[in-house]
């Protein structure tokens, strides 16, 4: 069971592609979070995943803290692994926090777009002034505490054009090993962002590759996500979310829904599978989970379908308004990861990288040759 537990609706950004809704002071109660725990507890797995989303959740740091404490109990009592996640800005993170944290076993991710140009462009403070000194502070903190943290850096339109050097800058300035690049599917893309998307992942590659031939490989999610379906031939069933089924997430009011990307500001409850005080709705749950894949007949026929995220609920509703379509702009994101990606794969192969194949051929089933690439 992965269970996202958004604590507030209040943040102390106001970053421009933000898909959480108007940012006020309404935070979740405990009596909300300890019946949302209980569901989770509830189901008979091995382990939960506890994700704490906001807002910005460290505003709600006490909440946080008990949530976790209330959690570290119920799955000891059942003999549960609990897998405890953060995802926040850095700006409230202090050494006494970072160590809580570290000693509470979580995984942290926090957001910062690359470099101070990149940066600024779409993620400022309340009052419009720029954050990225204050998250640029939490970064350092975390890489004292978290060598491993995962940087989230969102592309935009309006800052594609400095993405490269914003990650060149994380990855060589501040040794950050892990980035996840999430761009803004909610946003209308011109040819001109989209030819320097293409030309920043271009550029990403050859970072990729440099690192890998230092002997410090470097994590960047569409690159990884790529090469593996590359080496496995495609998506597993295991590797797509359980949208709605076994992966739920809280709204500070209690509503559930089947993700916390679809929580926004909790007004627009057509996707809310019910409520942590009367439970699911079945046939609300059971309308969502029918309508969870990709109906895009055009995907069926498509050399990239088996390595393509076509099937992401929240990023076909971002796109289309439907959790079952998707569209264009998804096929470029998709196509342009697998073509970068197994370029960079081949090439590390052809070398016999020793890091790469460490990484890539010990956890996955192995090939005789190279990355195949599409069918």
């Amino acid at each position: 069971m992965d269970l996202t537990l958004s604590l507030t609706h209040a943040c102390n950004l106001r970053c421009t592609y933000c898909y959480t809704g108007e940012k006020r002071a309404v935070a979740m109660s405990r009596e909300t979070a300890a019946r949302a725990l209980d569901m989770a507890f509830a189901v008979r797995e091995s382990r939960v995943q506890l994700g704490f989303f906001g807002g910005e959740p460290l505003l709600e740091w006490d909440l946080l803290t008990w949530c976790t404490e209330q959690a570290e109990a119920l799955a000891a009592e059942r003999s549960i692994q609990l897998m405890p996640t953060l995802t926040t800005n850095g700006i409230l993170l202090d050494p006494d926090r970072l160590r809580w944290l570290r000693n509470h076993r979580f995984h942290l991710g926090l957001s910062i777009d690359g470099n101070r140009a990149m940066h600024d462009i779409t993620r400022r403070h309340a009052d419009g002034t720029s954050s990225f000194e204050a998250c640029l502070r939490g970064l350092e903190r975390s890489l004292e505490v978290f060598p491993d943290v995962e940087v989230i850096t969102v592309l935009d339109p309006a800052n594609i054009s400095h993405c490269a050097e914003g990650v060149r800058f994380l990855v060589r300035e501040k040794g950050v090993r892990s980035i996840s690049l999430n761009p803004n599917f909610h946003a209308s893309w011109p040819e001109e962002a989209l030819v320097q998307w293409q030309s920043a992942f271009a550029t990403l590659g050859d970072l990729y590759l440099a690192a890998y031939r230092s002997d410090r490989p470097i994590y960047l999610n569409f690159m990884d996500t790529k090469i593996v379906t590359g080496l496995k031939g495609g998506y597993e069933h295991h590797d797509r979310c359980s949208y709605g089924e076994r992966e739920i997430a809280v709204a500070p009011s209690g509503r559930i829904y089947p993700c916390e990307r679809m929580i926004g500001a909790d007004v627009d409850t057509q996707y809310s599978l019910g409520d942590v005080f009367n439970g699911f709705n079945p046939q609300w749950c059971e309308c969502v989970l029918v309508q969870r894949g990709n109906r895009n007949p055009e995907c069926k026929t498509c050399a990239y379908r088996s390595r393509c995220m076509n099937w992401c609920c929240c990023i076909n509703h971002a796109r289309t308004g439907a959790i079952d379509r998707t569209d264009g702009l998804v096929c470029f994101h998709e196509q342009l990861s697998i073509q970068v990606a197994d370029d960079v794969g081949n090439q590390l192969f052809q070398e016999r990288n020793p890091a790469f194949l460490e990484r890539f051929y010990r956890e996955t089933r192995p090939h005789s040759d190279a990355i195949k690439g599409i069918p």
